[in-house]
């Protein structure tokens, strides 16, 4: 049994919460059982054709590694522990030199190397906890792939995407701010993230302030959310609530029904504890639970379920595949995208885990995903 399911919750969370530390650890599974020889993942299964993609990301295996850090914070195991180990093996095998650091790379080129995946891949270090980032080897990876990053910095303060490109990303800018974050609140004293610090969230905080984006809105709500909690700079809640107004108002102002939203769950559950209804934020607050509540009502539909033999697809519409249930655990792309690809699971269990964490009382409606 899941050291998640011995947790302690009060009474009224009991019953809206019982079957997400099942759903947490059928996920940790899906993505333990995904994991290759090479250490990274199987990338994507299409259950229409039966065949896995040939494609890849690097970004989305340094980010399945991190949410699978996340779980090893707070419920350690050792077979969690070596997934994680093989998998930061196979990035430091896939990592490429870059200036006096590191950066990984889908295929060992400098030109493939990724900043965003690097990020993750530190957070996946740092988070994992039982020595994986205190070894000396940890420390060594570490140090390296910080020093990769901090070469891509640029004079506005914001993240090369990769090296040479001169372009910046929403995606890399919020997850190199995330992974900066955690570094200080670990390593305080480190006068190299401090002063990249200053850059950063001076330039993230004034251009997302003035231009959202819904790439950046995640990791850039969990970022500040951290800073927050190190600072204690207002600045930094007065972002996460003007970035829950724009994806409230502007960004996704309805959510979809057929999408996997747990990217964006990620970003609203990080908000949940900075807008808590004693800051002030009572009116927004109450948006952001409701909406919470919307969002993971239909992401839990799309997570395939033990003894499923079935993929509802809409009214009289379903996949029948007879691999389905060596899947079970994964979430699927979307109501109407019977793929599983590895950061839909990601993100699913990276939401789960901080909605779990913070007791968040989700009143769900929770559906049993269409069928055995």
């Amino acid at each position: 049994m899941s050291p998640l399911c011995l947790w302690p919750i009060q009474a009224p969370l009991a019953a809206a919460m019982e079957t997400v530390p099942e759903r947490i650890r059928l996920a940790v599974d899906f993505l333990q059982a995904s994991q290759l020889p090479s250490g990274l993942f199987r990338y994507q299964h299409d259950l229409v054709s039966g065949r896995d993609s040939r494609k890849d990301n690097i970004v989305r295996q340094a980010g399945t590694a991190y949410a699978l850090a996340e779980y090893q914070r707070v419920a350690p195991e050792p077979e969690v522990r070596q997934v994680l180990l093989r998998a930061l093996d196979a990035f430091d095998r896939n990592a490429v030199d870059w200036k006096h650091g590191r950066l990984l790379t889908g295929d060992g080129k400098l030109a493939g190397a990724k900043v965003g995946a690097t990020a993750l891949a530190m957070l996946a270090l740092m988070l994992g906890g039982d020595g994986i980032g205190d070894t000396v080897q940890g420390q060594r990876r570490l140090d390296a792939w910080l020093r990769g990053i901090l070469a891509l910095q640029r004079t506005d303060g914001g993240f090369e995407s990769r090296p040479g490109s001169g372009r910046t990303s929403a995606y890399s800018n919020g997850e190199v701010w995330l992974a900066l974050a955690y570094y200080h609140r670990a390593f305080p004293l480190d006068e190299r993230v401090v002063l990249a610090l200053q850059r950063a969230d001076a330039r993230f905080l004034g251009f997302y302030g003035r231009q959202p984006e819904i790439g950046f809105f995640h990791w850039g709500v969990m970022a500040a959310a951290i800073r927050y909690a190190t600072t204690g700079d207002q600045r930094f809640r007065d972002f996460v609530a003007a970035q829950i107004e724009a994806f409230l108002t502007r960004l996704r102002p309805r959510p979809n029904p057929r999408s996997n939203s747990c990217y964006s769950v990620e970003g609203l559950a990080g908000a949940a504890a900075v807008l808590a209804p004693e800051t002030g934020q009572g009116a927004l607050a109450t948006r952001l639970r409701a909406r919470l509540r919307q969002e993971m009502e239909k992401n839990l539909a799309l997570q395939i379920l033990p003894g499923q033999r079935r993929i509802d697809l809409g009214p009289g519409r379903y996949l029948v595949a007879p691999e389905i249930p060596r899947f079970q655990g994964g979430f699927l792309n979307g109501a109407r995208r019977p793929q599983l690809r590895i950061d839909a699971t990601q993100h699913c269990l990276s939401a789960m885990l901080k909605l779990w964490r913070s007791r968040f009382p989700l009143a769900l409606e929770i559906p049993d995903s269409g069928g055995g």
